[in-house]
């Protein structure tokens, strides 16, 4: 009779504590781990880790699959990369609470914000709730690969309460913020992780309208994050102005806001922390805060990417012609078409002679002085650390060209199948120095995947992979950049579960969830972004596949194996708290 389930014997083994590796066996029992060590005895099935590193599964703090997960069990984006437990509601926008009239509401906020295809949205959603507690009851009742667990955001609860003053970014009442920190709490009980809010211009509607919240004061802030601190678990995220360098004095306020709301609600808070091309230097000021806040007790984490954020300009997604008005005239043609005609001289002339009506949104990118400073051809498999003589403004310097022109008939090489890479954070100076301090920074934690948003333009959710092999592997140790590969598991996994007080997972010690990866680190890579036309109304999403993964297992059953899904479905709602 067997002792286990299942023994994973002789692999190298990263506990996600940040501890060197050593090699032991690992035995799982119902779903945990039940010993690490040599010797212990014999399973039903027993998995050879020779030359493997095994570590937990990745905790992705930062995805949005907020609607994706009411109609898809399997996250390929994520379950490729290694990840077991995934995080949504991030940014502010959400789906619950949800009125049944402010359904479509909602679905044009997220497609503003996020970017996923409305009529994805419309086509794939099953509503089956309308408070947040049946948000998770609903998904909770599909089988899924991995594990989920979401946040209450401020877009659906402004809504919920306030209706159309909340939708339009009225100030709150007394009444108004009653009710609201009473639906937190209500939300927190039932197993929320947390609470999100959105200030950053580029984050708006379909419409324009800046997401409910954007100009909340700190007085509702300190309220909602005061209801967040009275359930005893999760936080409060933040995604702050001037974020992608939009408005960086904005930015410099809403951390002294920050400071402010932690000190009179003694909640945990989080923000998105990025080098923005605007003011390259603004990152090192805000982590003083930071500083100075955790030296009075308070907890503020910055949340920091892996990697540069890349917009990934192509014609079949998002590119700087896209809003021009002549674009209008062939946007709803198929892909091939588009580019036939975008070649055609006239066309060509019309796109290049027009200026983007737009002022909001991603649209004011495009007005920058520095946008084709910072934006690169794209390389296969693609770099994400280019040189600054592939940038499009050094190609028009030597050229004696207009950038415009230079980047437009970039995008139509290939059959128009070309990517140009736009550096949006996390490369203004044309080095990985800002992005590789951050990860070194004692207080910060790894995200920003962004997976399920951005469909068209950004395909970060396999940084995870990268983390590994660009920090490590690929770098000697006497290189300044490399970083310890017990340092990355450790953020990955360890790091990201304790933040959100999930104690059951992300590090490898008996007692603890059977989530492993096993990992062949010669193999280990990542594929460049595809586009696949595979979101509910044949709508596209860019995808990226990795290699090395030999197996991934979530309450110790394997759902992925060197690529390819095994079918198993094991993964459930996580309840926090």
């Amino acid at each position: 009779m067997s002792n286990y389930d299942t023994l994973i014997r002789g692999g190298t083994l990263l506990d996600g504590k940040g501890h060197p590796a050593y090699s032991a066996d690992i035995a799982i029992k119902d779903g945990n781990i039940a010993a690490i060590g040599r010797g212990l005895g014999n399973a039903a099935e027993t998995i050879d880790a020779d030359g493997l590193t095994v570590t937990p599964g990745w905790v992705d703090i930062h995805t949005h699959y907020d609607a994706q997960v009411t109609w898809d069990p399997e996250l390929l984006q994520s379950t490729w990369h290694g990840v077991t437990s995934a995080v949504l509601g991030n940014c502010g926008v959400g789906f619950a609470p949800a009125r049944p009239d402010r359904r479509d509401w909602l679905i044009g906020l997220m497609e503003g914000v996020e970017d996923i295809p409305g009529v994805s949205l419309k086509a794939g959603m099953k509503w089956e709730w309308e408070s947040f507690p049946e948000y998770l009851d609903a998904l909770d009742r599909m089988p899924r690969t991995i594990d989920i667990g979401t946040q209450m955001t401020h877009g659906a609860l402004r809504c919920f309460v306030m209706g159309e003053r909340g939708a339009s970014n009225e100030a709150a009442t007394d009444a108004d913020l009653a009710q609201m920190a009473q639906l937190i709490r209500e939300g927190m009980a039932a197993g929320a992780l947390g609470f999100t809010t959105s200030r950053t211009a580029v984050h708006i509607d379909v419409n324009g309208v800046p997401v409910p919240g954007t100009y909340a004061n700190a007085n509702e802030l300190t309220a909602l994050a005061g209801a967040v601190r009275d359930s005893g678990h999760g936080l409060m995220e933040l995604v702050l102005r001037g974020a992608a360098g939009e408005d960086t004095q904005g930015l410099h306020n809403d951390m002294a806001m920050l400071r402010e709301v932690a000190q009179r609600s003694n909640c945990p808070l989080m923000y998105l922390l990025a080098q923005n091309n605007a003011e390259p230097d603004q990152w090192r000021s805000q982590l003083e805060v930071c500083e100075d806040a955790a030296r009075a007790g308070l907890q503020i984490t910055p949340q920091v990417a892996g990697r540069p954020i890349p917009i990934l300009f192509s014609m079949a997604g998002e590119h700087p012609w896209r809003f021009m008005p002549s674009y209008a005239e062939i946007a709803d043609l198929p892909p091939a078409e588009r580019v036939r005609r975008m070649a055609d001289p006239a066309m060509r002339a019309r796109l290049l002679a027009e200026k983007d009506p737009n002022d909001t949104g991603f649209s004011m990118l495009y007005k920058s002085p520095i946008l084709w400073d910072t934006t690169y051809v794209g390389t296969e498999p693609l770099n994400y650390l280019p040189e600054a003589s592939a940038s499009i403004a050094a190609i028009a310097a030597r050229e004696g060209r207009d950038p415009w022109a230079v980047a437009y008939d970039l995008l139509l090489e290939n059959e128009g199948n070309a990517l140009l890479v736009h550096t949006l954070v996390g490369y203004s100076e044309g080095n990985p120095s800002a992005v590789h301090e951050m990860l070194r920074h004692p207080q910060t934690v790894l995200g920003l995947s962004d997976a399920g948003a951005h469909c068209r333009f950004i395909c970060d959710g396999g940084v995870h992979t990268y983390l590994l092999t660009h920090w490590h592997r690929d770098r000697d140790r006497e290189d300044p950049y490399h970083l310890p590969l017990e340092f990355l598991v450790r953020k990955l996994s360890g790091d990201n579960a304790r933040l959100y007080g999930l104690h059951d997972r992300g590090v490898l010690e008996p007692g603890r969830r059977a989530d492993i990866n096993l990992i062949d680190m010669t193999r280990l890579g990542s594929g460049s972004p595809y586009m696949a036309y595979d979101l509910p109304a044949e709508q596209p999403r860019m995808l990226c596949k990795a290699t090395g993964y030999v197996g991934t297992y979530v309450r110790g059953q394997c759902v992925q194996a060197d690529g390819k899904l095994t079918g198993e479905r094991p993964g459930r709602v996580i309840r926090g708290g």
